[in-house]
């Protein structure tokens, strides 16, 4: 019976496909991980529980298209105390797991935790009486991420179910299944891979930073027309979003400038930017957040309306433009109806942008769908404005 309960799981893992980093949000990079490590070893061994150390080290697959996967490579190391003697035996291993994020959920207040799941394959090595011995292994468990907003780093919380085929440490005994959990700290590998997105941009210095919630800007002030000067040094308020400005926040005459972006069309290296992006100087797209407002669904449904098709015709024209340029499709909806179906709903909005933006000629390696349903609100859902603020779809940009 256990050995067919291992080879479930084995089939289990292999079936699981493709993976992304369990992360900070905005540190999707590279990271390493250190913990401790308590064992409840199988019941069959002749041991006290085990302790010792696990440390990991993780690499994100959205490059590769799986926005919520990572790869991990994780090595272990504990010691168990014999029951017959009180002398030590040792295991160690080395795993190749895939780990998949289950999104980001809310403790309220400010406090954010990451539920994860993973498996993989890898070696496991048992002393047991100085006798050691290699043996094929898997494990598979989940756990709770918990951004700590210092550096990107956050606290791990793991348990890990870990079965080998291994008929030599227990006499009669073929298969053998111990249980651990560990608690320790990951760090994202900052100094070495810059972040691969923005989620916001940097707060200033100041008692009291104020956040955008359309963009995620933080400053000190308030900017209500969006163009790049606080409110208290904007002699033009109220400037058409996109429009270019000067320091003093009024329009500024930039020649032949096709697209608003503000940078002239002689000048221009990306030519036919969608009106709302942050460009760099030579007129080409940042890495960014944007709300596609205006790309709505008909009722109940991911079938994009009119005009929708219209906007999302500027967007596949910027990305055409810029091939360095990919795009997570985020789909979002309200509080409204059951969680799940929002969930499914989301995700099917966000598809259907993506299969559009195919459509239109953009490459589908460049594009990610992926639906938050409920659990993203930008306000409150206590009322009908705040929930149309909801129900929204937003490009979240990286470039290469």
């Amino acid at each position: 019976m256990r050995k067919k309960m291992l080879c479930a799981a084995a089939v289990a893992t292999l079936w699981g496909g493709s993976a992304f980093a369990v992360t900070t949000d905005g540190f999707e990079i590279p990271y390493v991980g250190g913990a401790y490590s308590y064992e409840f070893p199988d019941s069959q061994r002749d041991s006290d529980d085990g302790q010792g150390f696990q440390v990991n080290f993780g690499w994100p697959l959205s490059d590769y298209g799986y926005s919520r996967w990572a790869a991990e490579l994780t090595f272990h190391s504990l010691g168990r105390e014999r029951d017959i003697d009180g002398r030590k035996d040792y295991q160690s291993g080395l795993m190749l797991d895939l780990v998949y994020d289950l999104g980001q959920q809310g403790l309220g207040g400010d406090y954010m935790v990451k539920p994860f799941v993973l498996g993989g394959l890898g070696v496991v090595q048992d002393d047991v009486r100085g006798d050691k011995h290699e043996h094929f292994g898997i494990n598979l468990g989940g756990g709770l991420l918990f951004p700590l907003n210092w550096h990107g780093m956050a606290a791990r919380l793991e348990a890990r179910v870990l079965g080998q085929d291994n008929d030599k440490s227990v006499a009669g005994e073929d298969i053998l299944i111990d249980y651990r959990v560990s608690l320790g700290l990951q760090i994202p590998l900052t100094p070495l891979f810059a972040p691969s997105g923005e989620t916001s941009m940097p707060a200033q210095a100041c008692e009291l930073a104020v956040v955008d919630p359309v963009t995620g800007r933080s400053d000190c002030g308030t900017d209500s027309d969006r163009d790049g000067v606080l409110d208290g040094l904007d002699e033009c308020p109220l400037t058409p979003e996109g429009t270019a400005v000067n320091a003093r926040g009024c329009p500024v005459d930039v020649g032949n400038d096709e697209d608003a972006d503000g940078v002239p069309n002689d000048a221009d290296a990306c030519p036919g930017t969608q009106q709302g992006l942050r460009v760099d100087a030579r007129g080409c797209a940042i890495p960014q957040n944007i709300v596609l407002r205006g790309v709505n669904f008909e009722n109940d449904s991911a079938r994009l309306t009119v005009e929708a098709k219209r906007l999302l015709d500027d967007s596949a024209t910027t990305l055409k433009n810029q091939a360095n340029l990919k795009a997570l499709v985020a789909g979002h909806t309200d509080s409204n109806g059951a969680e799940a179906y929002n969930q499914a709903l989301s995700q099917e909005r966000a598809q259907s942008v993506r299969q559009y933006l195919i459509s239109k000629g953009v490459e589908g390696s460049r594009l990610t769908a992926e639906g938050f349903g409920e659990t993203q609100p930008l306000a409150s859902n206590d009322d009908a404005a705040g929930r149309a603020s909801n129900r929204r779809v937003e490009f979240r940009l990286i470039t290469d």
